[in-house]
């Protein structure tokens, strides 16, 4: 179940590298990471994501650490006593006139393969990195570019509606709105010229057939969406 949470204002990273497992813990986490490599193939790579470190006063304070310790630390929930890790992801509201756009990942990722999720949707990496903070609105903006294939200048300036925690896993969460004037074909259009992609389909699911698409039990869907919809979205998804 989700935490929402007061809206940050800030978004500080703390100086210096992230700390060197002990060999013992280390041993353990290339293990678990070594296997999801053979299993996920190509389409999994460690890179960075900017793990909360303490919420206080609307600033968020956290460093970058290694994706393979979260990897680690979903295979195995017991480790987060020693890994802390807590990452801050940032998810797109897409919508049009028509209703709200869903992408169904693809069976290959590490994390909800199959599952239908909001998108935009990802993690925050260092390249976001300015003056010792973070631009979370630059991430949104990137992520609707590479997973939709839609230049931001087609969308208006994303809006902060939500920010919430997905305690199962230690989820941080910056929910985004971003509208847009383009039609439903131009967005499937866009998305197709990608190729290999995160999402394997995009769909467009209009606010009346919401709650549908939501409950239908033959769909995956991602964790946290149906409230995420329900806090955000309350008054269109009975339009």
């Amino acid at each position: 179940m989700l935490r929402f949470l007061a809206l940050p204002q800030r978004f500080v990273v703390l100086p210096g590298s992230q700390e060197a497992l002990p060999p013992s813990l280390e041993n353990v986490v290339e293990g678990i990471w070594q296997a999801k490599r053979r299993c996920r193939g190509s389409h999994l790579f460690n890179g960075t994501l900017f793990s909360v470190c303490e919420l206080s006063d609307g600033t968020v304070t956290g460093r970058f650490v290694e994706y393979r310790r979260f990897v680690a630390q979903v295979q195995r929930p017991e480790l987060f006593l020693e890994l802390q890790v807590r990452p801050l992801a940032v998810t797109g509201l897409l919508q049009n006139a028509d209703g709200i756009f869903f992408g169904l990942r693809n069976s290959e990722m590490a994390q909800q393969p199959s599952c239908w999720e909001l998108i935009p949707a990802g993690g925050i990496d260092d390249s976001r990195l300015m003056d010792g903070r973070i631009e979370p609105q630059e991430q949104i903006l990137a992520e609707l570019e590479e997973e939709v294939g839609i230049d931001r200048a087609l969308v208006e300036p994303p809006r902060l509606v939500a920010f919430c925690e997905e305690p199962e896993h230690h989820v941080f969460d910056l929910v985004w709105e971003l509208k847009t004037s383009l039609e439903n074909k131009d967005i499937t259009t866009a998305h197709g010229k990608l190729g290999d992609s995160e999402h394997v389909d995009v769909r467009c699911v209009c606010w009346k057939d919401l709650d549908e698409f939501l409950v239908d039990s033959r769909r995956a869907v991602a964790a946290g969406v149906r409230e995420l919809i329900a806090h955000t979205a309350p008054q269109k998804k009975r339009m």
